[in-house]
């Protein structure tokens, strides 16, 4: 059976063996979320139980080497060329860790419904529901035994030097690296063309707001909604303003990912996203918009596997930029909500959440309308993002007030 037509927990215990073929540097990251027992295919658990085994004694671990166990380790129905297929299916093992956490919660959820089942069918209520509390405990205590850090004290949070925790700036003031800003705004605003702004004119040197010349940046754009063709488009006066103003031509340091409707919650897509990132080494990655990038994110597990997922492409050190769609509700002044559409888990998750508007109650000047970016959440720390824009002449946003 192919990759395509399993499950996504069969994909995602596949990738992780896979990984580990591919690398075995990474096994103590997945080791620090999953064990032998926590594979659905018991075969996959004796893959995973013998490489483990393997590291111990030091010898080395491909698709070959483990081949040559297979029979050794009782696994039947599968050979050299399944492992190799698993192998090939990594482009990067630097999201391993986000398929082995998902291994471990496919692990625990079977659990969970083991023991919902036994309480359906145990007999006398009382002895029945006891017996599942206790395995219920169990299993809780079991995942926070094996996820357990060390208790770090304040001393240890201050013994690390001062000038260490000064701002990594990726855009200065505006964005450092790590951050999570989520931008949404209604259909048609214009937030694609701020994030592009965003992107390109700090990779050509140029500071997206003030204008000013600033260290350049390398950019990436992963774009699941618009064509090449739209992009040429839009960019083109962007990008030749940006080559004339700035420290360098960005056209070879911004690099534009089309991908079209896709689900990052899956091995293939998210996978190829990070050997772009390795390829291109980006600064800043910018992606979406968010409803695009999986099938739903209304409930709070669609949405907390598709915020994993883009967790683990912040973790590559990279600033991140989401562009989603503010849902459709209105107040009763008829002012639209400017929340993301979707779970209620997207608005705790960024750093940074801003909504783009346009002020109805402003005059248009030169038949310019003012736009307000205004927070849907509490910034995380403080960052100096223009309270007000306007379509401009020169770039396609210029603040009116900084």
């Amino acid at each position: 059976m192919t990759i395509e037509g399993l499950s996504s927990t069969a994909a995602a215990e596949r990738y992780v063996v896979g990984a580990l073929m591919k690398d075995a540097g990474c096994l103590r990251e997945v080791q620090a979320r999953v064990t032998p027992s926590d594979f659905e295919d018991l075969r996959l658990a004796s893959i995973y139980r013998g490489i483990l085994q393997m590291a111990v004694e030091r010898i080395p671990i491909d698709y070959i080497a483990v081949a040559d166990r297979l029979a050794e380790w009782d696994v039947r129905g599968w050979g050299i060329g399944e492992l190799a297929e698993w192998e090939a299916m990594v482009t990067t093992t630097s999201n391993v860790g986000f398929y082995a956490a998902k291994v471990r919660e496919a692990a625990i959820g079977r659990a969970v419904r083991g023991v919902a089942e036994e309480l359906l069918h145990g007999g006398e209520v009382g002895p029945a529901m006891q017996k599942a509390i206790t395995d219920l405990i169990e299993i809780r205590d079991r995942d926070a035994a094996e996820n357990a850090s060390p208790v770090r004290w304040l001393r240890d949070i201050l013994s690390v030097p001062e000038e260490d925790d000064v701002y990594d700036w990726v855009i200065p003031d505006v964005v450092e690296r790590r951050d999570r800003l989520m931008l949404t705004a209604g259909e048609g605003v214009g937030k694609s063309m701020l994030l592009r702004q965003l992107a390109l004119m700090p990779a050509a040197g140029l500071h997206p707001f003030t204008f000013s010349r600033i260290e350049p940046i390398t950019a990436l754009v992963v774009d699941v909604e618009n064509s090449e063709r739209q992009w040429r488009r839009a960019i083109r006066r962007l990008a030749d303003n940006a080559a004339q103003q700035g420290v360098r031509n960005p056209e070879d340091h911004c690099a534009v990912e089309i991908l079209g409707k896709s689900d990052i919650t899956q091995p293939q897509v998210l996978g190829d996203i990070h050997r772009k990132i390795d390829a291109v080494r980006p600064d800043l990655v910018v992606i979406g918009p968010l409803y695009r990038l999986a099938p739903a994110i209304n409930k709070e597990e669609d949405a907390a596997a598709v915020l994993t997922a883009l967790d683990s492409i912040r973790e590559r050190d990279v600033a991140m930029l989401i562009e989603a769609h503010a849902g459709h509700e209105t107040s009763r002044q008829g002012v639209r909500n400017l929340r993301p559409r979707g779970s209620s888990a997207l608005l705790g998750w960024p750093e940074f959440g801003l909504g783009l508007a346009r002020d109805k109650n402003e005059d248009v000047v030169g038949g310019r309308a003012t736009y307000s970016l205004l927070r849907w959440r509490g910034d995380r720390d403080h960052r100096a993002f223009p309270p007000k824009l306007r379509r401009g002449q020169v770039w396609p946003w210029e603040p009116t007030v900084w």
